[in-house]
């Protein structure tokens, strides 16, 4: 591996793998022109450790902006080096043959902005040291996540679950669906076994007598009525989802070009030099997604204000609290179904909202992406009220 020494190269240039092997050090432009400005209005900053806590500091203050893209990416650069060394010393000891050590390199760099918010850029003595640490820690806990749901059976899995992982694996199935699911799960935690337990990898599937605790306790969640069969349907699923959303399948870009006798996949991977204009309309893009947010909120807030002062509070429990709904009939002394009646009479004129803003911004909005805004709504709640 050459070794970098220009301050323009240690903050724009990143690792080129080819049969995982490195070959050479490619220059993102975008990057380049960044430094390159910023060395031109602090000629005499010449130091490595200066530009790295600059840019770390940077990443603090600029949040959700392209700045913090930047700032982000400059850092990535200059841990390749810290990176790739933690790795290695990590893949000859992996027991799987499954990832090259580029792929396993993809892993651990894809933690920098966690590296980023964990190290106090005032306290720590080097970014670069604390990162060769962490990167290691990333790739080995990753490694043993890996492991570990392939050891799971699903009924095991399920028990290991936290809400919060399961609703990132339902991402893509609309709302009803992903409150289905998790009510089921919840009703299968609570029948199935009092508490977690470390270690149960392979649970025993239900019992007759634990499907049909489970059962009855779906329908005082919801009012609804499940059979045994629909509810170890839906579980299956989240496990599986589970699965997918963790660990999705991936193909090392050494791999062989599919179809043809030479060749690998990395070669198909364009070494993209964006001009200028390209980075100028990537702004404007993001200046007018940030627009559409901003109206976003407001229109779903404003539609919030208008409602009830019972069903603001209703959506305060439910999603700010995160109280069942039979958790939320007992305190408000109503009916379970009354709830639920409510919970979806909110969402649906919230939801109908959502569609007309929408429709208004752009008349002929797909109607797939009008079948998927009930996601969007949902994942808005639940942030609204976090």
């Amino acid at each position: 591996m050459r070794v970098r020494q220009s301050i323009p190269e240690l903050f724009s240039t990143f690792l080129r793998f080819e049969s995982d092997q490195i070959t050479s050090w490619s220059t993102d432009s975008r990057l380049h022109r960044s430094i390159q400005k910023h060395l031109a209005q602090m000629p005499e900053e010449t130091v490595d450790r200066f530009w790295v806590m600059y840019w770390h500091r940077c990443w603090r203050k600029e949040e959700a902006s392209p700045r913090q893209q930047i700032a982000a990416g400059h850092v990535s650069a200059y841990l390749q080096e810290a990176c790739y060394w933690s790795v290695q010393k990590i893949q000859p000891k992996t027991s799987s043959q499954q990832f090259q050590l580029a792929d396993l390199f993809q892993v651990a760099i894809a933690a920098v902005p966690k590296i980023l918010k964990a190290c106090d850029p005032d306290e720590r003595a080097s970014l670069k040291t604390y990162a060769s640490s962490a990167f290691g820690n990333v790739v080995r806990d990753w490694l043993r996540q890996r492991r570990e749901i392939d050891l799971c059976n699903h009924w095991g899995l399920l028990l290991k679950l936290s809400r919060k992982r399961l609703i990132e694996a339902l991402q893509g199935l609309d709302a009803s669906t992903i409150e289905q699911y998790l009510t089921a799960w919840k009703c299968f935690e609570l029948c199935y076994l009092p508490a977690k337990t470390l270690g149960m990898r392979q649970s025993a599937a239900p019992s007759a007598e634990v499907w049909n605790a489970i059962v009855t306790q779906y329908k005082k969640e919801t009012g609804e009525a499940v059979s045994s069969a629909t509810l170890e349907r839906w579980l299956t699923d989240c496990a599986n989802r589970v699965r997918s959303q963790s660990f999705p399948t991936v193909s090392s870009l050494n791999m062989p070009r599919p179809g043809q006798d030479d060749g690998e996949l990395q070669d198909e991977v364009i070494d993209s030099r964006d001009s200028l204009l390209t980075e100028l309309i990537e702004q404007e893009e993001q200046r007018e997604r940030q627009d559409q947010r901003s109206q976003l909120n407001q229109v779903l807030e404003t539609a919030i204000a208008e409602f009830d002062v019972s069903v603001q509070q209703l959506l305060q429990l439910y999603y700010q609290q995160q109280f069942t709904q039979q958790q939320i009939a007992k305190q408000l002394e109503v009916q379970q179904y009354t709830v639920s009646r409510k919970l979806s009479k909110a969402r649906e004129a919230l939801l109908l909202k959502l569609v007309r803003w929408s429709q208004a911004i752009n008349p002929a909005t797909d109607p797939e992406v009008i079948k998927s805004m009930g996601l969007v709504l949902e994942e808005w709640l639940q942030k609204h009220y976090s």
